[in-house]
């Protein structure tokens, strides 16, 4: 197996094409659920909730090829568990309130936000691991 080190000056690239390919596919997911029945979350939230993730990503894919070995390997792994485990919020949303005030979520949107989670992982995976890394 290659060793592999991430490339810190690729970074900010990788983290705006996540940002961007995060965005767009779950604005989309977002608009094809309508469809399904109301959403009870907004496009704002949406939107904001992509770019917060796909920079929170990326900050974390910068700190790990800063300060650890195998940043890529680990990197990989900790995307995986987080994608994971988000899996199980849109459930639990159903039943408990994900913030003060907020209405339970509706099948339609348990369903689009799993499918918002996927996208949002393989873009952020694929931008990082694909554009900011070299083998060594």
């Amino acid at each position: 197996m290659t060793d592999e080190r991430v490339v810190q000056a690729q970074i900010p690239t990788a983290a705006a094409i996540a940002v961007v390919g995060s965005t767009l596919s779950n604005v989309a997911i977002y608009v094809v659920a309508q469809r399904y029945g109301p959403l009870t979350i907004s496009l704002t939230d949406t939107v904001v909730m992509s770019i917060l993730g796909a920079l929170t990503a990326a900050a974390v894919y910068a700190l790990l090829g800063r300060y650890t070995a195998y940043a890529v390997r680990w990197f990989t792994v900790a995307a995986t568990i987080a994608i994971g485990v988000y899996g199980v919020a849109p459930i639990a949303a159903a039943y408990t309130p994900y913030r003060e005030g907020a209405p339970l979520f509706t099948m339609p949107t348990v369903i689009a936000t799993e499918l918002m989670h996927i996208a949002s992982g393989a873009w952020i995976l694929w931008a990082l691991i694909r554009r900011a890394r070299q083998s060594v």
